[in-house]
């Protein structure tokens, strides 16, 4: 089956998370010369990221699957781009609570909740 959607949005996520885990690469080398707090905080970000955004890519995967259309694919996809980039720039600017790491950390909560609800309605209609 043709999934191009998902396939741009999985390369996307993929190239942000090969950045996001050379930023880690690069604060471990240079620890003298970056702020202390700097690698936990970019390793958490790669953290957040591993542990959220497989997760939503399977669910993206499965809707453009049951075929839901592709503007609400699309949306859900570059919704979800946006928020990790969010959360990404928000926790690696401070180590404490930022908007943009809540909106980012939140708003894929939301987003992960809502194409699971997609995902289970698609399958109650197709019955």
């Amino acid at each position: 089956m043709d999934v191009p959607v998902t396939a741009l949005y999985a390369g996307l996520l993929g190239l942000l998370a090969i950045l996001l885990a050379n930023q880690v690469l690069y604060a471990r080398l240079r620890t003298g010369r970056i702020a202390e707090w700097k690698p936990d905080t970019l390793l958490r970000v790669q953290a957040n990221f591993v542990e959220q955004v497989p997760l939503a890519l399977i669910l993206l995967l499965v809707l453009e699957m049951q075929g839901v259309r592709p503007m609400l694919v699309h949306a859900f996809g570059a919704t979800l781009v946006v928020l990790r980039l969010a959360h990404a720039w928000g926790l690696s600017r401070d180590p404490g609570a930022t908007y943009p790491r809540l909106i980012g950390a939140q708003g894929t909560f939301l987003l992960v909740s809502v194409m699971s609800v997609a995902a289970i309605y698609s399958f109650v209609v197709d019955r």
